[in-house]
């Protein structure tokens, strides 16, 4: 099961080669950062279909996630871990045999070995946005990032041919803060068996209809969902109804012209700018207060016919990364649910 593989071959473009391919074996070959995309995605890569470009948007996204790799790395070794970071000149390629006719290969970003103790595990570094940083605290990369957690489990057993502890290291691009996730043996060997099922149907695809570009899977997302729409094959796999479904969203919503626009933001600016003066007062005013009340040493007092209280509210903290590490994926989900709203912002 285990093996690594680093011929000239695999080092030259290792970062940006497609997703999927077939070997010269005739074998279906499946980065380990895309082992729980979009089967027919995958497919398409394999059969050459030509995706779409990047836009600049999502080029920037993937460049600043490869220069603060090392950032990652470097500060983890100067908290007390022993980082052996990959060699981007030379990467270290892990091939692992999923099934007879399906592989998974990629390039691990490092292992490392904790400051007090523990055996050396794979590290993933993974950059997110303030809010996809605080949503991975709270939730655990398993429900979260869970692509990230598949990608470690392969190397892992890629490397060392055992479940180990793997770590998910991840760093806020808006203050450059940076944490980590230990996801424990048990639940790399699940990951691991998640993504075997995921990709073992492909392998069956791929062993019953060879590599014929036109012998599509089925499409594992929605139309229209957050998948399809950053799929770099979107324009080839079934845009109609990607277009339907767009359309069908934005008829449920009421129609608003340009000019409405701009008279709602001129009356939420107006009414921002008579509100602030009052507020800076009355927080002003309640400091003053604060600082005699304590002075007086009276949580509470009669002042010009108002009763004036000083109140102590406490306010209780969940330890999100200590509770991602006790509890499996599924009890977290019981446990910590999420709710999505929506709101508007104006700076």
């Amino acid at each position: 099961m285990k093996e690594t593989a680093d011929p000239p071959a695999d080092r030259a473009g290792a970062y940006d080669r497609p997703n999927a391919s077939f070997d010269w074996e005739g074998q279906l070959e499946v980065r380990a950062s895309a082992a729980l995309s979009c089967r027919r995605a995958l497919w398409y890569a394999a059969t050459g279909h030509d995706p779409a470009p990047p836009d600049d948007a999502a080029l920037t996204v993937l460049e600043t996630g490869r220069a603060l790799e090392p950032v990652v790395l470097r500060a983890m070794g100067r908290d007390g871990w022993e980082i052996t970071p990959g060699d981007t000149a030379r990467p270290t390629g892990v091939v692992l045999q999923l099934t007879p006719v399906l592989k998974v290969t990629g390039h691990p970003d490092a292992t490392g070995t904790p400051p007090l103790f523990g055996e050396e595990s794979v590290i993933e570094v993974k950059t997110r946005g303030p809010s996809a940083f605080k949503r991975w605290q709270v939730l655990g990369a398993e429900r979260s990032h869970p692509d990230s957690v598949a990608q470690a489990a392969l190397y892992t057993y890629g490397l060392f041919g055992e479940a180990r502890d793997a770590v998910i290291a991840v760093m806020d691009t808006g203050d450059r803060a940076w944490d980590h996730e230990v996801i424990q043996a048990e639940r790399v060997k699940r990951a691991l068996e998640r993504t075997r099922e995921w990709l073992t149907p492909l392998g069956v695809h791929h062993a019953t209809h060879g590599a014929d570009p036109k012998a599509l899977p089925e499409r594992d997302f929605e139309a229209g969902s957050w998948r399809c729409n950053s799929c770099p094959f979107l324009a080839t796999c079934l845009p109609g109804d990607a277009e339907e479904d767009a359309e069908a969203l934005q008829t449920e919503e009421p129609e608003v012209s340009d000019e409405e626009a701009r008279e709602a933001l001129t009356a939420y600016v107006a009414a921002r700018e008579a509100l602030r003066e009052p507020e800076g007062t009355k927080r002003q005013a309640l400091d003053t207060l604060k600082a005699w009340m304590c002075r007086q040493g009276s949580a509470k007092a009669e002042i010009s016919g108002h009763t004036v209280s000083l109140v102590r509210s406490t306010r209780y903290a969940v330890d999100h990364k200590r509770l991602n590490a006790l509890l499996d994926a599924e009890t977290r989900k019981e446990i910590v649910t999420e709710q999505t709203s929506e709101s508007v912002r104006i700076n």
